[in-house]
């Protein structure tokens, strides 16, 4: 069987914001916490591909669950049949299958 492993893009995690409710201030050490980020290099970050029933492929999150035909989990290692490989290489994600 196929492997596909769904595309990923570089994320850097968020660090929390709190400002203050005096004038916009935020505290020394929230400052701190801030600046951090900057430090931080993007790793990546795996998407889902969802595979709807009318035949197309979206990266973002159905309305309608019962619009989902399957689910292609991002991060992960997906098993797919001859089907399925050739419905992903004719929508473009043929470079993500091994």
């Amino acid at each position: 069987m196929a492997i596909f492993r769904p595309p990923t893009e570089n994320f850097v995690t968020p660090v929390p914001y709190t400002p203050s409710t005096e004038m916009g201030l935020i505290s020394r050490e929230r400052k701190l916490q801030n600046n951090l980020a900057k430090f931080f290099q993007p790793t990546a970050r795996g998407r889902n591909v969802y595979w709807l029933t009318d035949g197309t492929f979206v990266e973002d999150d159905p309305a309608f669950q019962e619009d989902i035909r399957k689910v292609f989990y991002g991060g992960h290692d997906n098993e797919i049949t001859a089907e399925e490989q050739a419905a992903l290489t004719a929508a473009g994600y043929g470079a993500y299958i091994t």
